[in-house]
């Protein structure tokens, strides 16, 4: 029974199942590595809602005119009937 076609087939079958073992924990690393950058990427959407939600707000804050002027002050702008005095 212990002929060289059986010590062929289980060497081929022994490098078979070493092949699946290491392709299986290939595919283990990749979707370890691709959870780690979902999370990142989740981190990275909140913070960028967050950013957008407070530009809504600025947005919102510049259709009302004394927040317009506000902002123009802050600028160093000045009224048409004021003068300009540095400090």
């Amino acid at each position: 029974m212990d002929r060289p076609i059986h010590r062929l087939l289980h060497l081929v079958f022994a490098l078979g199942l070493a092949h699946a073992l290491f392709l299986l924990l290939q595919e283990g690393v990749r979707a370890y590595a691709l959870a780690q950058e979902a999370r990142r990427l989740e981190g990275e959407v909140a913070l960028l809602e967050a950013r957008v939600a407070r530009l809504r707000l600025e947005a919102e804050a510049m259709k009302d005119p004394l927040s317009l002027e506000a902002l123009a002050r802050r600028a160093g702008w000045v009224g048409k009937e004021e003068e300009l005095r540095r400090r």
